[in-house]
């Protein structure tokens, strides 16, 4: 049986290879889109988390990074160090203390642009850079730091991490260095520093200058804790939810699992491009196979004619169908990560192929070519001999 079923692949290569090529079709929409969706996200996730402060205190209102981020207060991160006063202007402000257990606290606002490469979007941070490193393991490898005093010079530089200078590229089409100019928020900055690990947005610029381009002057989308000790955080979490009820007070090794749960439609996103991804390999197997019996039929029938039971018919023609099915899966794989490789070194874009979504990937390719091969199976294995023989 196993050499009339490479016979029957190799007799005809070209209806083979179409098929072949259907079924990694499938293969590569799971892996690529799924290993997109989930190198992103979790890149996303792992730049939000990783900052030394322990709290992240953001506002009531849910911020649109798109459209209105900047809707918290920055005057709170003053508030949480050295509590709040009635002044003159306000006598009837309630006082509170300063939150214990702070050791630093920063304003920080983020704004969702359009990737300059075209292909998605960018995170850009807008910060108070002497604020923003005493709660943040920031590292410079190059250039200086964003200066805080707000001069003509500096409200557009930029500090870029050592990602981003790897593979942008500047308004001179250059390979982005310190001096480089890149386009931030519609407008020309001058890139003054680089640095790593990877937080948050690869991008900072001044926090006056993202307040002054959104119209949101004096505030921010959320202020980074940083507390005394690892000790305190439960302690600060509290106070700040006491003392400021009606905002969030959030633990930050909390956030990777809180931005998977608020991108709930990527899981919906994905399992429409599995349900295409099977409906394309059933497609392709089923009008592959159903042309082969009809080209067949007297083949078939001679078969028949020769004692071969509807069980081998069935068999031969579904083991073929696995067979092209399995080399559809492997090709495959070979473009998923030749793409993977390609989209790593010439964009900014994340791949992540795990190992359970490419076996589910090719579970697809091979359930798709056996159930479309199913019908096309029985209708030979129901062939009538005398006709079968006869058919031209």
């Amino acid at each position: 049986m196993d050499s009339l079923i490479a016979a029957n692949i190799t007799q005809r290569p070209l209806r083979t290879a179409i098929s072949i090529i259907g079924v990694s079709l499938g293969v590569i929409l799971v892996t690529l889109f799924v290993g997109l969706a989930r190198g992103m996200t979790r890149d996303a996730a792992e730049r939000q988390a990783n900052v030394d402060a322990e709290v992240r205190f953001l506002s009531s209102s849910d911020p649109s990074l798109a459209g209105n981020p900047l809707m918290l207060r920055e005057e709170y991160a003053r508030a949480i160090l050295h509590g709040v006063q009635p002044t003159p202007e306000d006598p009837d402000l309630e006082p509170k203390p300063p939150i214990a257990g702070v050791a630093a606290a920063s304003p920080v606002g983020e704004y969702l642009q359009p990737s300059i490469a075209g292909i998605g979007f960018e995170m850009v941070d807008g910060i108070e850079y002497s604020s923003f490193i005493q709660t943040a393991n920031l590292n410079l490898v190059s250039g200086r730091g964003l200066t805080d005093n707000g001069t003509p010079e500096s409200e557009y530089e930029v500090i870029v991490d050592r990602y981003y200078a790897r593979f942008a590229k500047g308004l001179d089409e250059k390979p982005v260095a310190v001096g480089s100019q890149i386009t931030v928020l519609g407008h020309p900055f001058t890139i003054v520093g680089i640095y790593e690990p990877s937080i948050l947005g690869r991008m900072k610029i001044p926090l006056r200058t993202l307040q002054q381009l959104l119209g949101g002057a004096h505030n921010c989308t959320f202020i980074s804790v940083k507390c005394e000790s690892p000790d305190l955080t439960d302690s600060v979490v509290e106070q700040l939810r006491r003392y400021y009820p009606g905002n969030h007070a959030i633990r930050t090794s909390e956030i990777p699992a809180l931005y998977s749960q608020g991108l709930a439609w990527v899981d919906v996103f994905l399992n429409v491009v599995i349900g295409l991804a099977l409906v394309i390999s059933t497609l392709v197997i089923l009008l592959a196979m159903y042309t082969t019996i009809i080209e067949r039929t007297r083949e078939i029938g001679i078969l028949k004619s020769l004692g071969a039971s509807k069980r081998f018919i069935v068999l031969t023609i579904e083991k073929e169908a696995a067979m092209i099915s399995a080399m559809g899966v492997v090709f495959g794989f070979g473009v998923a990560v030749a793409a993977k490789f390609w989209l790593e070194a010439n964009t900014r874009l994340l791949v992540d192929l795990q190992p359970k979504w490419l076996m589910i990937s090719a579970l697809i390719g091979l359930a798709g070519g056996i159930i479309g091969a199913l019908y096309p199976a029985l209708r030979a294995a129901n062939l009538d001999p005398v006709e079968a023989i006869s058919y031209d």
